[in-house]
């Protein structure tokens, strides 16, 4: 299979991650009916599409990184695209949902009402776009207040490099030391969800050949092991703990089999490789920036409409608006540093 189509069903699967998110953010807005705690919000399951993306990074960073020798020059190139790659799209939406806070200002939602709090100052704006550095740290009290990920992604960003140094040396040395590191200092577990992202990134022939050759018994057995490892928050918080302690993210395991399942299925890969879903897939990062303030402007015009037309008018509006971002923004930054 050719690497251009390897990219674009893991682009479309990004963009199913995006479209999850986008969901349940719409489901607590607008729905009156309690869906937390549904046996089958694995579908609208925000925490694992946000695990995968981060498991998803560490995969494709890998592989960007796997054949170029650590130094001063590719570090920097390294850390110029990350940065070219993030930032100008952030700041553009973030200076829009400055400009029109008022719009989602001071929501009588229950779940919207944590949010949009205070009206920020030019100054807040200012702060905010540094980003990496969050002041303030409170989602509730910043601009985007999704925009902890890409905090999360940058400051990883920086590290991951050495990371995938370490990984060349022992596969699985690099996810010794970030669990020590995880379970033992002050940083961010998310680590843990990158490491996986690029063992599996270096593994993959082993793992795919592994699971071509099974039984097909055994194969169900470990769909059905990633389903429930998804949805053990839900079904026993005991058990969550303690796969918590042993795994760091329980849901990063089972999300992690899907994506060794996805990656060792032709089927599927034709499925995602559909062109609405990778175009999905490309717009994906504009999705997850944008959707969050169209929600609260949909909110601030039509407090009381139904959940199917909200989710129709917020998800057209988003998609418009992100390809018009990609567009104009990250396709123009994304072919600066493919120069």
């Amino acid at each position: 299979m050719p690497d251009n189509r390897r990219y674009i069903f893991l682009d479309s699967s990004r963009g199913i991650a995006a479209f999850v998110v986008l969901l349940a953010h719409t489901i607590k807005t607008f729905s009156i009916i309690n869906y937390e705690n549904f046996p089958l919000n694995v579908f609208w399951d925000s925490e694992a599409a946000v695990l995968y993306f981060f498991i998803l990074s560490g995969f494709v960073l890998n592989e960007s990184l796997d054949k170029k020798k650590l130094s001063l020059s590719t570090y920097s190139k390294f850390i110029l695209r990350r940065i070219l790659r993030i930032y100008p799209a952030f700041i553009v939406i973030l200076t829009l949902a400055f400009l029109g806070y008022r719009l989602i200002y001071f929501p009588s939602n229950n779940w919207l009402s944590m949010f949009w709090q205070t009206i920020p100052s030019f100054s807040d704006l200012l702060k905010q776009c540094i980003l990496i550095i969050r002041l303030p740290n409170d989602a509730t009290l910043r601009i985007l207040p999704h925009d902890w990920t890409l905090s999360i992604e940058i400051m990883i960003s920086l590290f991951l490099p050495f990371m995938v140094a370490i990984r060349k040396i022992n596969t699985f040395l690099l996810l010794a030391i970030v669990f020590i590191c995880v379970k033992l200092l002050p940083i961010e577990t998310f680590f843990f969800d990158f490491a996986l992202g690029a063992v599996i990134s270096t593994e993959k022939k082993k793992l795919i050949s592994f699971y071509e050759k099974i039984f097909l018994w055994k194969k169900i057995f470990f769909v059905l092991l990633a389903i429930i490892l998804l949805l053990i928050d839900k079904i026993s918080t005991e058990t969550n703990s303690i796969l918590t302690t042993v795994f760091i993210h329980p849901k990063s395991i089972g999300l992690g089999i899907l994506l060794v399942l996805l990656l060792s299925n032709q089927y599927l890969q034709k499925i995602l490789s559909n062109e609405f879903l990778h175009f999905q897939g490309r717009i994906s990062y504009s999705v997850y920036l944008i959707h969050f303030v169209i929600i609260g402007i949909v909110y601030h015009f039509f407090p009381l409409i139904d959940f199917l037309p909200a989710f129709i008018l917020i998800y057209s509006s988003t998609i418009l608006f992100s390809y018009i971002s990609y567009e104009f923004i990250e396709k123009r930054c994304i072919a600066l540093f493919r120069s």
